[in-house]
């Protein structure tokens, strides 16, 4: 009488590395690990965690860069650096009594804005 033939029992590398995605988030290094693995499975060649994180780094040294005028993320976002304009100073009533608030400069603040089609993904 033949065995029946096991299944294996071979997990994701996206469970294995970083997790379920209910669980918070992922460090640096398991995003790391996790696409080293996945470009080496998906017939890439073999790419070390070395490889995988100077892509990291340089991918992160060229959205800080064009942040000014509007680094895109084919396919997901584009990252912004916004301008806020100055506020002048003022006094508000608040329970009754007179407040001054002060006035705030202007700043620049980064901003990540989703593309169409990653709000058609989640549903928003």
């Amino acid at each position: 009488m033949a065995k029946p033939a096991k299944k294996s029992a071979k997990k994701s590398v996206t469970s294995a590395i970083l997790g379920k995605p209910k669980d918070k988030g992922y460090t640096k290094g398991k995003l790391i690990a996790h696409l080293a693995a996945d470009a080496s499975g998906k017939g890439a060649g073999e790419i070390s965690k070395k490889q995988a994180a100077a892509l990291v780094d340089s991918l992160t040294a060229v959205l800080f860069q064009y942040a000014p005028v509007g680094a895109v993320l084919p396919g997901l976002g584009k990252l912004v650096l916004k301008e806020i304009p100055k506020k002048p100073a003022r006094t508000i009533m608040s329970f009754g009594k007179e407040i001054q608030v002060s006035a705030k400069p202007k700043s620049q603040k980064l901003v990540f804005r989703f593309s169409k089609e990653a709000k058609a993904h989640f549903g928003k």
